[in-house]
Formats: structure tokens, sequence, C-alpha cells
């Protein structure tokens, strides 16, 4: 099983973290909590600290990646396209929408601790159950006061990040950018034929000013089925968009 870590930038934003390989697990937990200061490069933040992780490196890694950079001791999120500037160790993935990385400040202070699920309110708790239940990595997070739940769906080295939003009468989804509003006609083309030819979710814009896939699940007996549909729905989007380009 894995391992869940929240990263606190500048004391209320946080990115939570997905531990995949259980080798590294003791070697965290003993070095919790972390203190340090971000540092951002391209579309990337990174931080030092005192770890001392060894294992197999590389020097490519997939959109969403969370990493050890030897050289440094510090670790690091990969949010896009942006790659490490030498060989780092994959740890696992940073869950929620990647473009929440994009917000951070440079040289705000930084925290690592353990994500628990038991100190969250219990209809968050019972969501995020059910979501790892069905195969997503998914965990809470509050960022500038508001509580959500961040997840990702990683299939091979593909991952897909969503969001859900817990509110009185249901669940709002809202999956990874799918590209900049930018209101040019190619913008509004691009929103069309997404509705009118791939997609059964929701084409909405999120609060960024980024075109989503978004749905909506009036029960958590339904929000696996919703998430599911985004998650393969953005994929596709994507496949297709790519082959356009």
């Amino acid at each position: 099983m894995g391992m869940y870590l929240r990263i606190i930038f500048g004391g209320s934003r946080e990115i939570p973290v997905y531990v995949s390989d259980p080798s590294y697990h003791d070697a965290l937990r003993k070095a919790l909590p972390i203190e340090s200061t971000a540092e951002l490069w391209k579309e990337e933040v990174y931080f030092s600290t005192n770890l001392d992780l060894r294992g197999p490196t590389s020097s490519r890694v997939p959109s969403g990646t969370f990493a050890y950079w030897p050289p440094g001791k510090a670790l690091c999120l990969f949010a896009w396209v942006s790659q490490p500037y030498g060989a780092v160790i994959p740890l696992g993935w940073l869950l929620g929408p990647k473009h929440y990385v994009l917000l951070l400040d440079k040289e705000s202070s930084v925290r690592v601790e353990e994500s628990r699920l038991e100190e969250y309110p219990e209809r968050v708790q019972a969501a995020v159950r059910i979501l790892r239940e069905a195969g997503f990595l998914a965990a809470p997070r509050t960022w500038n006061g508001v509580l959500s739940i961040t997840g990702a769906s990683v299939k091979r080295d593909t991952r897909v990040g969503f969001e859900v939003f817990v509110e009185e009468h249901g669940y709002i989804i809202e999956s990874d950018p799918v590209f900049k509003r930018d209101f040019s006609p190619l913008d509004e083309a691009l929103q069309l034929r997404i509705k009118a030819h791939l997609v059964k979710s929701r084409v909405d814009v999120n609060e960024e000013g980024y075109v989503i896939l978004s749905d909506y699940a009036p029960t958590v007996q339904d929000l696996v089925e919703r998430i599911s549909r985004v998650v393969s729905e953005y994929q596709k989007v994507i496949d297709v968009m790519s082959l356009v380009g």
C-alpha cells in the first residue's frame, strides 16, 4: 500500500502526493515533518531536505510526477511538460489538477506531513475511501481555506488528475486543465467540437481560466462512475487533440 503526504505551501496551500514505492516509506516517515522553502523552475516546484534516498533514477518523468533529486537532496513536483535538471528518483504522483503547482509562490514556506484521513469530516472520509477502493489515488486537501478531495487516475505512466468539491447537495468534479481559455475563435471552436463529438461530461471553465471537464454526482454512490467518465473522456480529448495538432 502506498503512502499519502500533504505538502503545505505558505501555511494555507496544500498539494497532496502519493508515494507508490514502499521502500521509501520508512525514510520519509523518520524525516517528517520536513520544513523547507519552495523554489520554482519552469513548471516544477522543488525544495531542499535532509533526506538521503537511494534508488533507480531517470532524467525523463511523466507529467504529475513526485520525485527526489539526489544532488540537491530535494523533493520535486513536476506539474506539466517540464523535465528534471538531472536524474531524479521517481517516488509517486501529485494529486489533483496539476495547474495548482503553477499557482505557488517562490520562497514560500514548505511543510511536509503525513496525510491522516481521520482528521477530516466523516463525509469526506467516506468519499475518499470509496475512491481508493475503486483504484483511484485520493486524499483530502485544503487550499486557501477551501476543503476538497484531490485525486488521480494512473495507468502505466499516464496520470489524469481531478478534484472533488463536497457540497451540501452533491459532489462537483473537475478535471486537469485541457487548455487555457483565451476567447479566440479557435478557443470557441475547440469547445464546441469537444461538446458535440467527444464527451458526455460538461465542458466547463475553472476559476483560474482553464477549460476543463466537469460533472456532478448527486450521491457518493455515483462518484466513482462520474469520475471514471471524466477521466476517460479527458484522455480521449487529449488523444484527439494531439492528432489534430
